[in-house]
């Protein structure tokens, strides 16, 4: 059974691989990359900044080369750190970590002075919060700000943390004890902000370790319901559903966007769907509905709603699918929801080897000036 990460202090620790591959952000030049000893030399020149040392608690003044090499050296070997560089168009601008404070669970993060203030720290610090509530079980995250920088705090507020509390703590850089504000966001908040759409019988909602156990037992019926050609019969496995899980908290949104499908009623999980960029302004829609809920229009109930999330939350100009030649139910979902057949070829599922598919294209324009069924809820994430 894969670790769970249970981060509930203390004691907890956090696997190595989470960072094994990079987590996107909402701007593709700004990704979370694990840390190597190549970095040391931008770690200490952006550390070495007295005016972004300043605002840092436990970063001394001055900050060398050999510091940087220390920290990464027991970095390296800290299971209780989760801890990401901050890269930006391929240069390391800064870090983002949580590890153990107190009895809580601290968020630290920091940019070199030449990427401050373009955004960059929110997107980067949002998607790394959306990695780390997905991917492991953390009840809920802390952070401190120094009371003259401000604009921490307004990073801090954007991304849904609340201040609790104000304490005071010494700078090793200012060689000073500083007043800092405590603001907390707990996982019922953050899970209040994500991405989430509601229809008349469904709720979807971006997946989290939380829910590993219960979509690898989704598809233990075999064959599949419906299924899209490029959406693998998979998730059989826990190693496999933590793998699904993963990559969706990985993926840029609103670039990409991967849900799970619960019924309102019951709350039982009959299926996933979602959407992946293809190129610019397109993108390719995938689902998959377990086999005891086929023939009562629910597929076509979700995708209809996420085609329209796509549409207008995720900027797409065009949405394209795919069935397997032979999967006459999948085709008839497709069809319904106005998709245009473009031709016949081999695709590639995300897993096995090409099968022959049908492809289908459905662009904005069509799609909104046909539809008549009533639109679909959204709850959008904030920031």
């Amino acid at each position: 059974m894969p670790p769970q990460h249970d981060v509930s202090p203390p004691g907890f620790s956090f696997a190595p691989s989470l960072f094994a591959e990079d987590c996107q952000t909402a701007s593709p030049a700004v990704r979370l990359r694990r840390l190597t000893a190549a970095d040391a030399p931008a770690i200490a020149a952006g550390l070495g900044d007295f005016e972004v040392a300043r605002n840092l608690g436990r970063v001394p003044h001055p900050y060398t080369l050999a510091d940087a090499q220390d920290w990464l050296d027991r970095a390296e070997q800290d299971r209780a750190l989760l801890c990401a560089g901050v890269s930006v168009d391929g240069a390391l601008a800064g870090m983002v970590s949580l590890s153990p404070a107190g009895g809580a669970v601290r968020l630290g993060y920091w940019l070199a002075r030449p990427w401050q203030g373009r955004g960059i720290g929110t997107r980067a610090v949002g998607a790394f919060l959306d990695f780390a509530f997905a991917a492991t079980r953390m009840a809920a995250t802390e952070a401190l700000h120094m009371v003259d920088n401000p604009a921490s705090g307004r990073l801090l507020r954007r991304l849904g943390f609340q201040p609790c509390g104000v304490t005071r703590e010494r700078s090793l850089a200012r060689r000073d004890t500083v007043e800092h504000v405590i603001s907390r966001l707990t996982r019922a908040d953050w899970r209040a902000r994500q991405p989430a759409i509601e229809t008349a019988r469904l709720h979807l909602r971006t997946p989290t370790l939380a829910d590993v156990e219960e979509t690898a037992r989704l598809p233990a019926d075999r064959p599949v319901g419906l299924a899209t050609a490029q959406t693998a019969a998979m998730l059989g496995q826990l190693d496999e559903a933590r793998v699904f899980i993963l990559r969706a908290a990985r993926e840029p949104r609103p670039a990409s966007l991967r849900l799970l499908m619960r019924l309102k009623e019951t709350g039982e999980l009959v299926g996933t769907i979602g959407w992946r960029a293809a190129e610019p302004g397109v993108v390719d829609l995938g689902f998959w509905l377990g086999v005891d809920h086929r023939g009562r229009g629910l597929m076509t109930e979700a995708a209809r709603a996420t085609i329209e999330a796509a549409f207008r939350w995720g900027a797409a100009d065009a949405v394209r699918t795919s069935c397997r030649s032979t999967d006459w139910a999948t085709r008839q979902v497709i069809i319904r929801c106005g998709f245009q057949w473009e031709g016949s070829g081999l695709v590639r599922p995300s897993a096995g080897g090409p099968v022959a598919a049908d492809q289908f294209r459905l662009d904005r324009d069509t799609f909104l000036s046909f539809r008549e069924w009533a639109p679909a809820a959204f709850h959008l994430a904030a920031g």
